[in-house]
């Protein structure tokens, strides 16, 4: 852009008065002519140079097209239009990917059903109905506990006192029954993890009987069973070995090497020995190997 100044670039020149004066003849009438044309000048080149560097605030009448906005506020709308566009876009992917979760009815659409149509997702149970939220239920988990799942290994925990046959219950009748056959964790220091026998929980001072006809091999007080008896029999040509532990100190009426009978009374249950309360702890071996003693006695007494 050139560098003249505006009235130059007019036609105008920069010192018009003086070129002319140096032509008129200096009389009184040019002086004043000389001054007024001086004064129109300059209103002249102020009116020019104000012209020039003002802005218009609007177009000229009659144009059609609305002036433009400025910059910034160009570039805010365009920005909003972004963000608004974004999460519109957004919104739908999410509605898409979950047609259970947002539901809407249209104007258009006819008219909304009132019954609930459930749905299993990976053991989810969705249910939904037109207009509302739908909701998510999961089914329940719940942890047996040690007991419950032996009792289900065994078909239950309830049993019937039946002595009638050879081999008998060490009780007369049904008593509860504390930790059964099998891994625990340790109830007592000194207790075991693994429990060999099945705890018939009677309280202090309960008569136990003998099983089955056999020959006492063990009557002492000593170790984790305390004071304990052991019986060998033979039975249907089936040899095994009934233990009774944690009895009560000094209430044992047999001796190594005694025959009993069965329903003979061996002694008292107690809590002897390794022992969390008053009990008895019945075993069975076969072959000096401990087996389920519950289950076994399920088995051989009579119905």
């Amino acid at each position: 852009m050139s560098n003249l100044d505006p009235f130059d670039q007019l036609g105008l020149g920069t010192s018009p008065v003086r070129r002319r004066d140096l032509r008129e003849r200096s009389t009184g009438r040019s002086r004043r002519a000389a001054r007024k044309r001086a004064e129109a000048d300059r209103r002249l080149r102020k009116a020019v140079k104000s012209s020039v560097s003002s802005k218009p605030e609007s177009r000229t009448a009659g144009s059609t097209r609305p002036p433009k906005k400025p910059v910034g506020k160009r570039i805010a709308k365009f920005l909003v239009s972004v963000v608004a566009l974004s999460l519109a876009a957004a919104f739908a992917i999410a509605t898409a990917g979950s047609p259970l979760l947002f539901s809407s009815a249209s104007a258009t659409a006819p008219a909304a059903k009132t019954s609930k149509a459930p749905s299993t997702i990976n053991g989810q149970h969705v249910t939904a109905t037109a207009g509302q939220e739908a909701t998510i239920s999961r089914d329940s988990v719940a942890a047996l506990s040690a007991k419950e799942l032996y009792s289900m290994e065994v078909g239950g925990l309830d049993y019937t006192v039946n002595n009638s046959g050879i081999i008998r219950w060490p009780f007369n009748s049904a008593v509860p029954l504390g930790d059964h056959f099998g891994y625990r964790p340790a109830p007592c220091k000194g207790c075991s993890t693994f429990h060999k026998g099945t705890d018939f929980e009677t309280g202090d001072g309960a008569p136990i009987y003998a099983v089955a006809a056999g020959t006492v091999t063990i009557s002492e007080k000593s170790g984790s069973l305390g004071q304990h008896v052991a019986i060998s029999h033979v039975i249907n040509g089936h040899a095994f070995t009934s233990i009774y532990g944690h009895m009560r100190a000094g209430s044992e009426v047999m001796q190594v090497g005694d025959v009993v009978k069965e329903g003979q009374v061996v002694g008292l249950t107690g809590s002897t020995g390794e022992s969390t309360g008053p009990h008895l702890d019945f075993e069975i071996d076969v072959n000096g190997i401990p087996i389920d003693s519950f289950v076994w006695l399920k088995a051989n007494t009579a119905p």
